[in-house]
């Protein structure tokens, strides 16, 4: 009783991948670049918008290159916007680049999220 056994060799061994590469996907799939880059955004945002200011807000995030700001009242919402907020987005793009922020919005916080 003799069997015949067929090898396949249809599994292709992978070629060897720079360690740069394997540690760049490894930091993106969890999640650490982006937490470096926060404690960046929000070291910025309190140069930019001075102790007063960024005692009373929140970086809640950047995305699509406009920066999202929690504020605790509708007056300091208000007063940022109308009166501010030029000046604390110049100030804000000398922090952290001009390529990187086109605006800032200013989002009312939570009474729960704290």
């Amino acid at each position: 009783m003799s069997q015949k056994y067929e090898f396949k060799s249809s599994r292709a061994i992978p070629s060897a991948v720079p360690i740069s590469q394997a540690l760049s996907e490894l930091i993106a799939l969890k999640g650490l670049g982006r937490v470096q880059g926060n404690r960046r955004l929000i070291d910025a945002w309190k140069q930019a918008a001075g102790e007063k200011i960024a005692g009373l807000t929140t970086v809640q995030g950047i995305k699509n290159r406009i920066v999202q700001i929690g504020v605790e009242n509708s007056a300091l919402l208000n007063e940022l916007n109308s009166f501010h907020k030029g000046s604390l987005l110049q100030n804000l793009q000398k922090e952290y680049g001009k390529q990187d922020v086109r605006d800032i919005r200013f989002r009312l916080k939570s009474k729960t999220k704290k």
